[in-house]
């Protein structure tokens, strides 16, 4: 809704000038139909728009959102299975440590470092490195069809996206350990309600709402709005980068680790099965 011309075009992401206001960017993950799973692909392309924006002298701010139902349903299990399988002859570490960094440790760092505020429109449900990396963006608007949900411990992984550090800090301790340890499914108004979000807007209405807000801060004056983000962010940005970087550490450890093979196998399995169930 109110998209003016393309700026960049990839196979997973778009970004266009506003119809209205030609300094704000809308940023769209367009694989609705596959709910915008993170495929390799789509790390490297958000990586890529993002870098192109931050350069791009028309731009004042961006917002951020997917196409269909869903934000995002995470990283792509399916497609990182079929890949380590394929890579059985080399080195399972070095692999995955090269598909770790390329993916998203390149992504969380483009997201650590882009100068812009960056506005969240949370479109459905964000699971996993789409829900963590959302505490990256500036402001977090959600439609009440939201739900967010990380569940790292059901799959044996780690926490990642900073969502270590930055869950216990936007919600306090407790809270967060529900969502990273207990892997608890936030509903759109109990994640207003611990500060994960700012507000929440009906669905038929959400784009609509988040778009007003948006367009009056793209109206502002550029270099202020630039300056006062890297005021809030810069203090803590080598911070934000050694959390990653310890946090994608593990999570590489936690991948050849056999409970967690065993726990994805699990998973996937009962998700098959619950498909058939609904067949």
């Amino acid at each position: 809704g109110g998209c003016g011309s393309v700026i960049i075009s990839t196979e997973t992401v778009e970004a266009r000038v506003d119809a209205e206001v030609e300094s704000l960017a809308i940023i769209e993950f367009t694989r609705g139909d596959q709910l915008n799973s993170f495929v390799s692909k789509q790390y490297g392309d958000l990586a890529k728009v993002l870098k192109s924006l931050n350069a791009n002298e028309n731009v004042s701010c961006a917002v951020l959102t997917g196409r269909g139902r869903f934000y995002s349903s995470g990283h792509d299990l399916r497609e990182q299975l079929a890949s380590q399988n394929q890579s059985d002859g080399g080195d399972q570490r070095e692999f995955l440590r090269k598909m770790i960094a390329q993916n998203a440790g390149q992504l969380i760092d483009t997201m650590i470092c882009f100068e812009k505020p960056l506005i969240a429109a949370v479109n459905g449900p964000a699971v996993g490195v789409a829900c963590t990396t959302l505490q990256l963006c500036d402001i977090i608007y959600c439609s009440d069809s939201a739900t967010f949900h990380v569940p790292f411990m059901q799959l044996g992984f780690c926490a990642e996206g900073c969502s270590s550090l930055l869950f216990p800090m936007v919600m306090g301790l407790s809270k967060a350990n529900e969502m990273l340890l207990m892997g608890k499914k936030l509903t759109s108004e109990e994640a207003k309600q611990c500060n994960f979000v700012s507000d929440v807007f009906p669905q038929a209405q959400f784009m609509g709402e988040v778009l007003t807000r948006a367009r009056k801060m793209a109206s502002f004056p550029p270099n202020a709005l630039r300056q006062t983000k890297g005021l809030t962010r810069d203090a803590m940005k080598q911070t934000l980068l050694d959390t990653s970087n310890r946090e994608l550490t593990l999570l590489l450890d936690r991948f050849l680790s056999d409970e967690c093979v065993n726990a994805v196998m699990k998973f996937i399995m009962e998700q098959q099965a619950k498909k058939k169930a609904k067949l």
